[in-house]
């Protein structure tokens, strides 16, 4: 029997695997079609995390372009590559993206907004808009302010969650509400919506976006 990769018992990536895997997996593969049925590869997925959104659009992928993560724990992605090996994933800041402007056709942020402070969300944004061809999108999926009962509801337990992770990841969150959530940031950092999945079970949204 194959030993277990190095990195495969990383217990931070198996608690949120297990933690966040199955519930987030729908939102995972509504992205993983929107990249694959409008051909939006070249693909970057910022932070990255274990991988799980790159597992998934290589799982379900017809066409099959090329997508690559990126992320600044190495500990997390050396473990989403144990997980699911020959993944291409790069260790690096998101804040300062080892890539030349205009190479991906699409570029996905998905939950790593409201865990940031301000700076580091128009930082992390910038990055996205400049590495983005012409004529590509943006996929952005956060958190917004609720919108009707179902998403009150999402919002309590979202709201829950965040809550045992505390300090300023708790904090960048309750600011990134205040500031009106996913659509008030986009309006704040000059993005035009193209379409948009609402989830009120989580109090979020899935949201294909461009620069103006």
């Amino acid at each position: 029997m194959m030993a277990p990769r190095k990195g495969y018992f990383y217990l931070p990536g198996r608690l949120y695997d297990v933690g966040f895997s199955g519930i987030l997996a729908p939102v995972r593969r509504r992205v993983a079609r929107e990249i694959d049925s409008r051909d939006l590869y070249p693909c970057l997925d910022i932070c990255c995390g274990t991988a799980s959104q790159l597992h998934i659009l290589r799982e379900t992928a017809e066409r099959g372009g090329f997508a690559v993560g990126i992320d600044k724990s190495f500990r997390m992605i050396r473990y989403g590559r144990a997980v699911s090996p020959f993944l291409p994933v790069v260790n690096g800041d998101a804040f300062r993206l080892p890539f030349k402007a205009g190479v991906f056709k699409c570029v996905t942020v998905s939950f790593a907004l409201h865990d940031k402070p301000a700076y580091g969300r128009t930082a992390m944004v910038g990055e996205a808009k400049r590495v983005l061809a012409a004529g590509g999108e943006i996929i952005l999926v956060d958190f917004e302010r609720p919108w009707d009962k179902a998403s009150r509801r999402g919002a309590l337990l979202t709201n829950s969650l965040e809550w045992f992770a505390r300090g300023s990841h708790y904090d960048n969150g309750r600011d990134f509400l205040r500031r009106g959530g996913l659509r008030g940031f986009m309006a704040e950092h000059g993005f035009e919506e193209r379409w948009r999945r609402d989830v009120p079970a989580g109090s979020l949204a899935i949201v294909g976006a461009a620069p103006k």
